[in-house]
């Protein structure tokens, strides 16, 4: 009977489902497969209809029963990794372990309404396999085989063990406490960080990247690059953060601060002393001494910023650029009045003479609040790795990166 309900769950996802032994036929978009269910996943799926211990938070995706507590979690360094399977233990004989996601709580997310997006991408799965199989020039009259394992996500999970069922508090408040030092100790031992999902608010956590057409043929370009620029440029390409893709980003415009800030200088200087009539008077010196003063900000590194913008930033190419991004959007994200960002008001003015300015102020903000974890401001204007204000640096990448790769081409050298 518990079999049936797995199958009235398919059914319900729009297939045509069936029993047959030790198998289930469907048929998938007019694709006929056949999934075998070994012994353990069998008493697995009769346990689990049968129970009625088992609750699932669709939303922070936790599931709990008596004893335990098991929460999804995600990786957060880039490490290879195929099965994890780490085990912690008290004195107690409580344990925490970190692995696969149990059999229950795959079941759970099955049965959840969320499952159905992921369904639609196993459909998709689906035909591909049954394409290949066509183009190997298989037979297709007999059903495709498919896993079992295949229908359900590839999920990792952290779970706490009690060996009693707690008195007077909920599972989940004792295990909570235990689950988040574990993880912590796994980075700290292991090298490995995880993070429980339902504790990630940025929507933004992986910064999106463009798919391009594998079979493009690309053409050498006929430039040299700085390597510092292009090193930074790589290393905000690679990460998944928001935060760090914008500080990157952000080096590549502070890398050309001192060198733009002393060329600034120096003409201001030369303009000065290379004039025939420059005499070491009191007066001259003066002069001279007041233009030094004038054109030295590197005691301001927003000075220095937007010295760099305004060497290598076409100003009404970037006012276009934010024009179309905010038509694209049809929000006016940048230029619309200040908007709160960090605890200050802020807005990129779309004029001619105010724009660079106005986003030499804006980015040089977004900086100061990534590098100063100061209580400055009230906890809901601080920033905070992947909470809702990664949300805010993610808006403002294209705005940074569109500088970052203005800086590159204009400070390449045409020597190919």
């Amino acid at each position: 009977m518990s079999l049936q309900n797995f199958i009235k769950r398919l059914r319900d996802l729009g297939c045509n489902a069936r029993a047959n032994g030790s198998k289930i036929e469907i048929d998938v978009n007019k694709i006929e497969i056949s999934i075998t269910i070994d012994e353990e996943w069998t008493k697995a799926i009769q346990s689990f209809y049968k129970a009625r211990q088992y609750s699932f938070d669709e939303e922070r995706r936790i599931l709990t029963s008596n004893r335990t507590v098991e929460y999804l979690v995600v990786r957060l360094d880039p490490g290879i990794y195929y099965r994890v399977n780490h085990k912690f233990s008290d004195s107690a004989e409580n344990s925490v372990i970190l692995t696969q996601a149990s059999k229950e709580f795959r079941l759970s997310y099955f049965e959840s309404k969320s499952y159905e997006r992921t369904f639609e991408k196993i459909k998709e799965r689906i035909e591909r396999k049954a394409s290949l199989r066509t183009a190997y020039g298989r037979p297709d009259h007999q059903r495709l085989p498919y896993r079992f394992e295949e229908l359900f996500p590839n999920f990792h999970t952290i779970t706490f063990l009690s060996k009693r069922k707690p008195r007077g508090k909920s599972i989940e408040d004792v295990g909570i406490a235990p689950v988040k030092a574990c993880l912590f100790a796994l980075a700290y031992k292991k090298e490995e960080s995880w993070e429980l999902s339902h504790e990630i608010k940025s929507k933004g956590l992986i910064y999106p990247r463009t798919n391009h057409d594998i079979d493009e043929v690309l053409e050498i370009p006929r430039a040299s690059y700085d390597d510092a620029a292009v090193t930074f440029y790589k290393v905000a390409k690679s990460s998944q953060f928001p935060s760090q893709v914008f500080l990157a980003y952000y080096h590549i415009l502070e890398f050309h601060f001192l060198r733009v800030a002393d060329e600034s200088l120096f003409n201001a200087v030369c303009a000065q002393i290379n004039n025939p009539d420059f005499r070491t008077t009191y007066e001259n010196v003066t002069r001279l001494l007041a233009a030094i003063k004038r054109n030295d900000n590197t005691s301001s590194e927003k000075d220095m910023l937007l010295g760099v913008l305004r060497k290598y930033v076409a100003e009404e190419e970037f006012i276009d650029f934010v024009k179309e991004i905010e038509i694209t959007q049809n929000e006016k994200h940048f230029s619309k009045p200040k908007q709160s960002i960090f605890g200050e008001r802020h807005a990129i003015g779309l004029e001619k003479g105010h724009a660079l300015n106005g986003c030499a102020i804006v980015i040089k903000h977004i900086r100061n609040a990534l590098v100063h974890s100061s209580d400055k401001y009230s906890r809901e204007d601080c920033f905070l790795p992947l909470s809702e204000s990664e949300d805010i640096v993610l808006r403002y990448i294209p705005i940074i990166r569109f500088m970052a790769e203005r800086v590159i081409f204009a400070t390449a050298k045409r020597d190919l």
